[in-house]
């Protein structure tokens, strides 16, 4: 109905002028939500600005005597073309019972690894550890069965509040492509401070409507949602600490950018105005969500929207 308004009603009768408003105050919520949230989006040392982080929900592997942290990955592909290809490989540590991650590249004459091309990587594997819900342990070998996947995750709420950081892609001015680098130090300190933000954020909200959306979703089976399985209940659990923060400070600027637009332009384009600019948050929530997946294979490679249709799947 609101797309419909837009195109039918608010276009004609606001013309060239409603557009030129959403550009301004647009720009105006970029401009204010990037000296909010600089601190938790730091860019690299070398000038380079991350574009995605890439993460990976984990479980506590149930074989004998292994407890290992499993990450629920599928695909280890970063970039599948034919002249520029990347990938993630498994790394197991035995005696520190975690998986780690290295980054290999594709030459001429075979993969490497990106951070020391002298090293050559025979036969390497694409494919991740997780198959029809149920997960392989990297370590032990020992598959952990897919209720015991979804029994584990119910108690985190889905996992999306601990995953695992596994690589950062970044893009650098005058470089072509997507550059893809294993996390630091500075990488995790952000994604905590930014999840002590987002508390701070809740405890001193006062108005009627919570900063990130605690209604509960749509019952399991209805609207294709199954992310109930998985402990993902609440519309709140969809998002990480860090994205949730992101878009309950955009939602609010958003808000600010009505109010000030109502002044400059009375009540009725104001709101329309303020309208449009909520349609684009949610084109931004629909890739800022922890259900979304990186594609290897399209011309630039990219974060692909969870929300395909009407569906959480």
């Amino acid at each position: 109905v609101l797309l419909n308004k837009v195109v039918l009603e608010y276009i004609p009768k606001y013309g060239k002028e409603l557009a030129d408003e959403v550009r301004k105050w647009g720009e105006w919520i970029k401009r204010e939500a990037e000296k909010e949230l600089a601190e938790f989006y730091p860019k690299d040392p070398d000038g380079a600005t991350p574009i995605a982080y890439l993460w990976a929900r984990t479980i506590q592997c149930e074989g004998p005597d292994c407890g290992a942290e499993v990450p629920l990955i599928r695909s280890l592909w970063l970039s599948k073309k034919a002249k520029r290809s990347a990938a993630l490989q498994l790394a197991p540590k035995l005696k520190a019972k975690r998986v780690d991650f290295q980054i290999i590249v594709k030459q001429p004459d075979g993969w490497v690894d990106q951070a020391n091309p002298n090293i050559k990587i025979k036969d390497p594997k694409f494919d991740g550890v997780v198959k029809g819900g149920s997960a392989t342990c990297p370590c032990c070998g020992y598959t952990t069965p897919v209720a015991r996947v979804r029994e584990q995750l119910r108690t985190r709420r889905g996992g999306a509040q601990d995953a695992r950081l596994m690589c950062v892609v970044t893009t650098r001015e005058g470089q072509l492509g997507r550059i893809y680098r294993p996390p630091t130090s500075q990488d995790e300190e952000a994604a905590r401070s930014a999840a002590k933000a987002l508390v701070r954020m809740q405890s001193s909200h006062v108005a009627d409507l919570s900063p990130v959306p605690d209604e509960p979703l749509s019952a399991k089976g209805t609207l294709g949602f199954r992310v109930q399985n998985y402990g993902v209940l609440h519309w709140g659990d969809i998002y990480s600490p860090r994205q949730a923060l992101t878009l309950a400070t955009i939602a609010r600027l958003v808000r600010n950018a009505g109010i000030l637009t109502r002044k400059d332009s009375g009540d009725q384009q104001g709101g329309v105005v303020q309208a449009l600019l909520g349609l684009s948050l949610i084109r931004l929530i629909g890739r800022v969500n922890s259900l979304c997946w990186w594609r290897p294979q399209a011309d630039q490679e990219k974060v692909e929207v969870s929300f395909s249709g009407k569906t959480v799947p």
